[in-house]
């Protein structure tokens, strides 16, 4: 099968350029600042960019819990995460941890964002803001204070952000989760912060702007950084106490904190649409598709052949490049200055608009949306005469009835076992995927054999028998698979005998 497999990553890595306008011009973001939580289980926040708020209620708003800088309550996963970890040791004790990078790094404007999965239930109060340096000579609200994101247990599918500083103002706005909770899953929180504005971001979702009115706009002022905190609290005065229905332990995991600001070059641009599937060009796009980026200065060299075989995966970072999927880092496959192929990371969220960025040397492009189903099914193949044909293999070049014959796709959905990202299927056990795959040739329906992750490689497989009573006419015939409800139809033709 050597020469067919030669032929798909072909399809892979040799797509036609997408007819898109390049997106509008934006502000580029360069990356200044990041901690991306990497460490080994049990390690506790690096000393260097974290502090400790220490004590019970240390800060005020009559909270319960009590905040420590033990490694029990903010340590590493050893999955990429920090682990803020909240205990209920005995009735009405809690301990949590508050961290903080005061006194160590600082911000003044850019772009401030992070991942984030919030602990839930009555009483839990997780937060990710920030407060201006000065706070140790003027006090709070005087210092100013920006909240990315705060939730409180009663409200588990509302992220709060607001801003406060002195002579009354109080802003504060809401954003809503089209579906689920924000415990769910993770989900990106951000503000993009100039002196006279603010705005504020959930999964790319722009929900609020503020802007300097005057009295008791404080984020402004010149050489008074901010510094960032993170947090999860239990009880006081805007959530409450938990109760008989708040479970615990709790845990607020933070994916990364990144620090941008506005780079003094042009960054990579994604043209506008320019996102589709590496198999067909179209839209549609599933956990663990490959796609294609298209646009320009989207990467310095070409590099056809990133498969790192000491880590048996594809990395995730290639030449100073990487590709953002609601700020989730993806494998890459390929990559030019006008295209990148890679892999959309597994645990991305379905049905909801989701960004895809591309960093350069610490320069982010424009942000495309995509939205992600179940399944995105979609077959191989090459382009003739402006029809997209699907290739076919079986043992003879025209397939035989009660012949085994094979496709080659994407976006097939999960696998059993399920697949890490950037890593290619190993020989799988029965059953090959979570979801049935039916197949119908000329109208006639096909016995699908296997449907899954193809040994030793990211294209998916379709093995199926070819049926009886189908003939290709002129060579071609049409098909449709569906996976999950849903569908992709194709034109066949015959390929060469194995």
């Amino acid at each position: 099968m050597r020469t067919l497999i030669a032929i798909v990553f072909a399809a892979v890595v040799a797509a036609p350029c997408v007819q898109a306008q390049p997106a509008p011009a934006q502000t580029s973001w360069q990356l200044v600042w990041s901690d991306e939580f990497n460490g080994p289980a049990g390690s506790q926040p690096n000393p260097t960019y974290w502090t400790y708020d220490l004590g019970t209620d240390c800060c005020g708003n009559q909270e319960l819990e009590t905040y420590t800088n033990a490694a029990e309550n903010a340590h590493m996963d050893g999955l990429g995460h920090l682990d803020i970890h909240i205990e209920n040791p005995s009735p009405g004790v809690y301990t949590s941890a508050r961290i903080k990078t005061e006194g160590l790094w600082g911000i003044e404007y850019g772009r401030i964002e992070s991942r984030i999965k919030v602990p839930f239930g009555q009483g839990m109060w997780p937060a990710f803001w920030m407060l201006g340096d000065n706070i140790t000579t003027v006090n709070w609200p005087a210092c100013g204070e920006i909240d990315i994101m705060e939730n409180v247990g009663f409200t588990p599918g509302v992220a709060y952000g607001s801003l406060h500083g002195p002579d009354g103002y109080n802003e504060t706005a809401q954003y809503q989760l089209p579906t689920g909770n924000l415990a769910d899953d993770f989900h990106v929180f951000a503000v993009e912060w100039s002196a006279q504005q603010i705005t504020f971001y959930v999964d790319g979702n722009l929900y609020e702007t503020q802007t300097n009115t005057g009295s008791g706009w404080v984020f402004n002022v010149p050489n008074n950084p901010f510094f960032i905190i993170l947090n999860a609290a239990v009880g006081g005065d805007w959530p409450g106490s938990p109760d008989s229905t708040t479970q615990f332990p709790q845990d607020m995991l933070i994916d990364y904190v990144r620090v941008y600001q506005a780079a003094a070059t042009a960054g990579p641009v994604i043209n506008a649409g320019g996102v589709v599937d590496a198999a067909t060009y179209g839209p549609a796009l599933a956990p663990g598709s490959l796609a294609s980026i298209f646009g320009t200065g989207l990467a310095a060299t070409i590099n056809g052949g990133t498969f790192d075989s000491a880590i048996g995966a594809f990395p995730e970072n290639i030449s100073g490049v990487q590709v953002f999927v609601n700020s989730a880092a993806s494998p890459l496959i390929y990559l030019s200055p006008q295209q990148i192929n890679f892999a959309v990371p597994w645990d991305s969220l379905l049905g909801t608009p989701l960004n895809v960025e591309v960093l350069l040397n610490g320069v982010l492009s424009n942000a495309v949306p995509i939205t992600l189903a179940s399944t995105a099914p979609s077959l191989f193949g090459y382009e003739s005469n402006g029809q997209m044909l699907t290739i076919l293999t079986c043992p003879d070049s025209t397939p035989q009835p009660g012949q085994y014959c094979t496709l080659w796709g994407n976006g097939f959905g999960p696998t059993n076992p399920p697949l890490a990202d950037g890593t290619p299927a190993a020989a799988p056990p029965l059953p090959w995927t979570v979801n049935t795959c039916s197949l119908t040739i000329g109208g006639v329906a096909a016995n699908v054999t296997y449907c899954g992750g193809a040994p030793g490689e990211v294209v998916y497989q379709l093995n199926f028998v070819y049926p009886t009573g189908v003939v290709l006419n002129d060579g071609t015939t049409t098909g449709t698979l569906v996976i999950d409800g849903n569908t992709a139809s194709f034109m066949l033709v015959a390929g060469p005998s194995d």
